[in-house]
């Protein structure tokens, strides 16, 4: 994630400052597109998308994909499942790992994350949905 504004953005938006240990020791899985497609075929898991809220790079998601944009995750993760395995997306995995992590240490049992993001998905020619953004 790049922050244009730097650090005195980065703290307008309350992020830590600090890592905690804890953070580093969190391993989270990375599937390859043909691999996350065939774990959401399943219907067992509840997908998440994590990128910016205003997503005019790309208006494709992958059908069934929940948008939670990484910086409301704080304030909206409670909305989330938690009878449910979560498989996290976003644009290139800059920001779903992140995610992944956050959800981890607030008790959600995280599947893994889509390997390369959105953009691999799209190089694989795998199947979305386009939507409108919100501003």
């Amino acid at each position: 994630m790049s922050f244009v504004g730097g650090i005195p953005e980065w703290r307008t938006f309350n992020y830590p400052m600090t890592v905690d240990p804890s953070w580093r020791k969190i391993k989270i899985k990375r599937f390859a597109p043909v691999a996350f497609k065939s774990l959401i075929d399943t219907g067992d898991f509840y997908l998440v998308d994590v990128r910016p809220q205003n997503y005019d790079r790309d208006k494709a998601f992958i059908a069934g994909a929940q948008h939670y944009p990484l910086v409301t995750l704080n304030e909206r993760y409670q909305e989330l499942p938690k009878d449910k395995k979560l498989l996290i997306a976003d644009w290139a995995m800059k920001q779903s790992s992140t995610a992944a992590k956050f959800l981890s240490l607030k008790g959600y049992e995280i599947q893994g994350v889509l390997k390369g993001g959105m953009e691999r998905w799209r190089a694989e020619s795998l199947p979305v949905e386009e939507r409108t953004p919100v501003n």
